[in-house]
């Protein structure tokens, strides 16, 4: 088990549990990026090596965004943490590789991006640790992507991350896309942690887990 530093994640739910698949799944209000910056940097305290995927902002912010929270990963990069960046070279087409990111050649890139994931958890694993594989978030993908060629994508990366016993959690933001592309993606994960934030209080609840918090729940 993965335990999130959350405290009252981790005590109804337990954590992240090991060889599982996750949904994070909240609207922009939710703050769905603090959830998971916390879960990464208390995994990494914990001797959890993290894949990072960023599709939507280059590595620079979201390193920017943990300092900003307080939260120090700068000693664990290039070895327990490395980044997946798609983002940047969308932008910047000479962005180069450094020793704890690889840059990919943008959104619709996605057998480069499983490519990169799994020689990433292939080289993590040989450590013998557990591994954690975060991909923030699937929305951007979606926005280059057919669904479909999502599924399969997922479906793909999904399975062989759980046959590598690593686990994975994949942040979307629900309202950007119809029901049914939403609904379709939850039945391929494990278990869906839902955020959202209202009068002022944020809540989460999980189902799909083996202890399930199907009421609306205070973080």
């Amino acid at each position: 088990m993965i335990k999130t530093g959350i405290s009252s994640f981790d005590d109804s739910v337990g954590g992240i549990d090991l060889r599982k698949t996750y949904l994070l799944s909240g609207n922009k209000e939710s703050n769905k990026e603090d959830f998971i910056y916390r879960a990464v940097t208390s995994a990494l305290q914990s001797k959890v090596a993290v894949v990072y995927v960023t599709t939507g902002k280059p590595v620079s912010d979201v390193l920017s965004e943990f300092s900003s929270k307080h939260l120090n990963i700068a000693q664990y990069l290039g070895t327990s943490l490395k980044l997946i960046d798609v983002y940047s070279r969308s932008i910047t087409p000479q962005a180069g590789d450094n020793n704890y990111t690889k840059m990919l050649n943008g959104p619709l890139d996605l057998t480069g991006l499983s490519v990169a994931l799994s020689a990433m958890n292939a080289d993590m694993s040989k450590e013998g640790i557990p591994v954690l594989n975060i991909i923030d978030s699937l929305s951007v993908l979606l926005l280059y992507n057919n669904p479909t060629t999502m599924y399969r994508f997922l479906q793909f990366v999904c399975g062989r991350a759980k046959m590598a016993g690593i686990s994975s959690v994949f942040l979307i933001d629900n309202e950007m896309h119809a029901p049914d592309v939403n609904e379709t993606i939850k039945s391929l994960m494990d278990a869906v942690i839902s955020l959202k934030m209202e009068g002022g209080k944020r809540t989460f609840k999980v189902s799909g887990n083996a202890k399930e918090v199907l009421d609306w729940k205070d973080i």
